[in-house]
């Protein structure tokens, strides 16, 4: 099990979506979600997946302040707000961000803070015995709109052992 992850919208939706944020808890001992994430991740409070996340902070993560733009860990990159305070509070905490956003990504490595994203995080969780199988999951995020790169899904699959 890993200590520390900081957490972004995204995932944090696509996981509440799925009914699986049960694994960041399974897979981390404090997970850090940026008021900022909260706020993007739950402003349709009245859907399922956000009241998820709603009823999920508030019993398993830890609900950071925001940076303040004048804050040195700030890193202002252009990013949307949530990408940007999670980013900059993973690297301020030196553990990895969650985080699928092909631009927030590259800023990440750039910053040198490790990067998981959601399929990685499933990959994890297959490997550690906790979801009986990957693929199914894949195809319920695609059928949630949710981008992933056809080569991304098939190489998961295959790392999986499941293709």
């Amino acid at each position: 099990m890993s200590v520390l992850i900081v957490a972004d919208t995204g995932p944090l939706v696509i996981l509440a979506k799925l009914d699986h944020l049960h694994l960041l808890r399974q897979l981390f001992t404090e997970i850090r979600i940026p008021e900022t994430v909260l706020v993007e991740a739950t402003a349709l409070a009245y859907r399922p997946d956000a009241k998820r996340i709603v009823g999920f902070s508030a019993q398993y993560a830890n609900v950071v302040p925001d940076l303040a733009p004048n804050d040195p860990d700030y890193l202002d990159y252009g990013l949307d707000a949530g990408e940007t305070q999670a980013i900059s509070l993973a690297k301020q905490a030196c553990c990895p961000v969650l985080l699928d956003e092909r631009r927030g990504r590259s800023v990440a490595k750039q910053e040198h803070v490790d990067v998981l994203g959601t399929v990685g995080l499933l990959l994890k969780a297959k490997q550690a015995g906790l979801i009986p199988e990957m693929g199914c999951l894949l195809d319920a995020m695609l059928e949630q709109d949710y981008r992933l790169a056809p080569a991304l899904v098939q190489r998961a699959k295959v790392l999986a052992g499941e293709d």
